[in-house]
């Protein structure tokens, strides 16, 4: 029965590409980024900061990944990271332990209320798309943010 099954679903697929279809089993975005294991220098390039500096989350191996995940849960200076700029640059509450490196409940209540007031999808989630709408905590300032391109 298995392999009946397995063969019409082949059948299906190769008809469908044999008609001008297109066959595609994609995987959620998110599984192809890996969880921000750590923090990286990021240096901004465009004019209106250029050489300015700021610690972002990042999957840190031999090289640096600034396209990399936070979830609650993770534990890292990425999140600690995240954290400073919630706390310093958006004035959010970050619970009775304050910046700790720990993405809980407090870090992501906070995330989802930043993802909301600057407009894009409050899911509470760290990745690519929040990465680029935050305005990051400048290297050496605890109030003062650059963003990591000039579409602001």
């Amino acid at each position: 029965m298995l392999r009946r099954l397995v063969r019409l679903g082949l059948a299906a697929a190769l008809t469908a590409t044999t008609a001008g279809g297109v066959v595609a089993v994609s995987a959620p975005a998110q599984a192809a980024l890996p969880h921000c294991n750590g923090a990286g220098v990021y240096t901004s390039t465009w004019s209106g900061a250029r050489g300015a500096t700021a610690w972002i989350p990042a999957y840190v191996s031999s090289t640096i990944n600034f396209n990399c995940l936070l979830i609650r849960g993770d534990h890292s200076s990425g999140v600690g990271e995240l954290q400073r700029t919630l706390q310093g640059i958006y004035g959010k509450y970050l619970g009775p332990s304050g910046v700790d490196n720990d993405f809980g409940g407090y870090t992501q209540s906070a995330l989802r209320s930043v993802q909301s007031d600057i407009g894009i999808s409050a899911d509470g989630e760290y990745g690519p798309q929040t990465r680029d709408h935050l305005c990051w905590r400048w290297t050496g300032s605890d109030n003062s943010c650059i963003w990591l391109n000039n579409n602001h």
